[in-house]
């Protein structure tokens, strides 16, 4: 949402109350709140093959979990108590969903790029026969020399 002014209201999350607990509790919601929604973009930059935006948004990710870490660990218990209250565990399961998603696009990248090389390099193979080999061309008999 916007503010009159066109700026974007910081540290807001549909559905997530504003001002629960200390401010130390409402910036950690901030901050899982950016992570997911970064996480989400991570998502974007792996189906778009855009390795920069890829880069630039592990990056602020690493930044966002030091501030993540640094928060929880001065949470007072009566924050930890509200943990619930402001949507923490909510966020938490997005972000572990989100994280099993990019694992699994980025897995099946990889897959893709391997299976590219190998077409690549199999392209312009000579078989044994003489003729040009392809993507899954048989190599030929293996011979093995008993006498080595």
């Amino acid at each position: 949402m916007f503010a009159p002014g066109g700026h974007e209201f910081s540290g807001y999350a549909p559905g997530y109350p504003i001002g629960l607990g200390s401010p130390e509790l409402s910036a950690l919601t901030s901050a899982l709140t950016t992570l997911a929604s970064i996480s989400d973009e991570v998502t974007l930059a792996v189906q778009r093959h855009d390795r920069l935006g890829l880069t630039s948004r592990n990056e602020q990710a690493e930044a966002l979990v030091e501030e993540v870490n640094r928060l929880t660990g001065i949470l007072t218990d009566d924050d930890r108590a509200m943990l619930g209250d402001v949507g923490v565990p909510a966020l938490c399961e997005r972000l572990a969903a989100s994280a099993r998603r990019n694992a699994y696009l980025i897995e099946q990248a990889w897959a893709v790029d391997a299976a590219l090389i190998r077409l690549l390099m199999g392209l312009g193979r000579i078989g044994p026969d003489g003729t040009v080999g392809g993507y899954s061309a048989n190599p030929g008999p293996t011979y093995v020399d008993r006498g080595a």
